[in-house]
């Protein structure tokens, strides 16, 4: 009786060992989905896309202007960001580089431009800048195509992930799941039913979960990152027994089958 115990104690502890490390995390699930039979090959479930917010140029923000012109580089104050002010142009290769190349937006929206002088483009879209900068560069350039990149989008991702820190990138469009792959993902603890962001609005800063768990995810207004965004991977309420468990169980089990096979030898040879 008393070896038939331990061996239901190794049973059970090796049944729960077997839920606990093939539990499934999982992104953007859809309702009965991992029980289905999924059909390869084919378009398995077509979702509408998130509208982009478009993003708006705010005081302090720090900018690089290009401009691409039939006119000669020499009459062409943007054609080089080469040797301005002692930089080059590997200053404006990474956004996380704290020695940015750009012009700032002052605290009412207006930046200095060489050739141009003061323009107000604080409050105004990407596309509506640029068209006004070529607007006004057309009559001292041939042909002239602006381009406006913001230099210092910066988002931070904390808690349970891979990489904590402060991103920043180029692109226009970043999703909450493109920052969170920059950042290494959810770690295995991490609750991706319950992703908070903080996002500054004004005076404020407003507070909003995500769940990343589910499609539902991909119509939500907060899809996209926006500049100073803060991700926070919460962790598991349970994660301090699920770490625990995983960590030990299969120690226990060991120790649990190397005693009941100590003891069976012991008892045969009698």
């Amino acid at each position: 009786m008393k070896y038939s115990k331990l061996l239901y104690i190794l049973f059970f502890t090796y049944l729960f060992s077997s839920c606990v490390s093939n539990k499934k995390l999982t992104y953007l699930k859809h309702e009965g989905e991992l029980k289905e039979e999924v059909t390869y090959d084919s378009v398995y479930r077509s979702t509408k896309a998130v509208p982009l917010a478009l993003n708006t140029l705010r005081p302090f923000d720090q900018i690089l202007v290009e401009v691409k012109t039939v006119t000669p580089p020499e009459y062409n104050p943007f054609a080089y960001v080469e040797n301005v002010a002692g930089s080059t142009v590997a200053n404006v290769q990474n956004p996380e580089n704290g020695s940015l190349l750009g012009y700032n937006i002052d605290e009412e929206g207006n930046v200095d431009l060489p050739l141009i002088g003061r323009v107000q483009l604080g409050g105004l879209t990407y596309s509506q800048a640029e068209e006004k900068l070529r607007s006004i560069l057309k009559d001292m350039m041939d042909q002239p195509a602006v381009r406006v990149k913001l230099l210092n989008f910066r988002f931070t991702v904390m808690g349970e992930v891979g990489r904590p820190g402060m991103y920043g990138t180029f692109s226009r469009e970043i999703s909450v799941l493109e920052g969170l792959a920059k950042a290494g993902g959810a770690k295995e603890f991490g609750d991706r039913a319950k992703i908070k962001l903080l996002r500054k609005n004004g005076d404020y800063v407003e507070t909003i979960y995500l769940n990343l768990n589910s499609e539902e995810f991909m119509h939500s207004p907060y899809y996209y990152l926006q500049q100073e965004d803060v991700l926070v991977v919460l962790p598991l309420k349970r994660r301090p027994t699920l770490e625990y468990v995983q960590r030990n169980v299969s120690i226990i089990a060991s120790i649990t089958a190397a005693v009941v096979s100590i003891v069976t030898l012991i008892t045969v040879n009698r």
